[in-house]
């Protein structure tokens, strides 16, 4: 029964690394920094670091809530060398904050910046003020002037839509990095466990190794 256990639980354990491993497969790493924009500028900085490629939770859960916040934030175009930037700073898992850039991509950044908008405008209408509207269609039309650099739109009204727009990102961004670090943390807290577990048969183990040792070969002397 104890044996059974014991390879249910390493066989419960090779199948977690197999899921991280196909997960990582999409990150990026030491060995393949070369193939990602604006990483491999720094790679041989980032190489030195082994806080980039930590994956326990101190360097983990940094990396997940400025990820998030910095993804849905209205810089797109720019939050790749930032993310590197807050990597150093945080002293955070680079491909975990790396990777949750690609959250906001050509199809999802103007649902997702709108989404953000109206999170901010809900935040200022609720304590008295009247700000700026804007419609999904409208936010797409400015977000694809200023991509193609028509700067034409009254500066203050693309300020207030971006200020408003970067209020809602700060609070959908904790929100999504609070329910990745809690998973994360659970994540963590269940690898923990498995390993103890698995640990616990090791001195078992080995006195079942010395009890065998132990008995006397009744086949010696025949």
């Amino acid at each position: 029964m104890t044996n059974h256990e014991e390879k249910r639980l390493h066989l419960l354990r090779w199948e977690r690394i197999a899921r991280v491993k196909r997960v990582l497969r999409w990150m990026p790493r030491r060995a393949t920094m070369h193939r990602y924009p604006v990483i491999r500028w720094f790679a041989r900085s980032a190489r030195k670091r082994k806080y980039f490629w930590s994956f326990r939770v101190p360097q983990a859960i940094p990396a997940i809530y400025a990820g998030c916040i910095l993804s849905v934030l209205p810089i797109y175009g720019i939050q790749l060398p930032l993310a590197v930037g807050l990597a150093f700073l945080l002293r955070a898992n680079l491909p975990i904050l790396f990777s949750l850039q690609f959250i906001t991509n050509p199809f999802t950044v103007v649902p997702i910046y709108f989404a953000c908008y109206q999170i901010g405008h809900v935040i200022l209408t609720t304590f008295g003020f009247e700000p700026t509207s804007i419609s999904m269609q409208q936010m797409g039309m400015l977000y694809n002037s200023l991509s193609a650099g028509n700067w034409a739109y009254n500066f203050k009204y693309v300020a207030a839509i971006w200020l408003l727009t970067s209020m809602g990102s700060c609070v959908i961004g904790t929100f999504l990095g609070a329910i990745g670090s809690l998973s994360y943390r659970m994540g963590a807290y269940e690898v923990t466990v498995l390993n103890e577990k698995i640990r616990q048969f090791q001195p078992k183990r080995q006195k079942a190794i010395e009890k065998d040792a132990g008995q006397p070969d009744t086949f010696k002397d025949n």
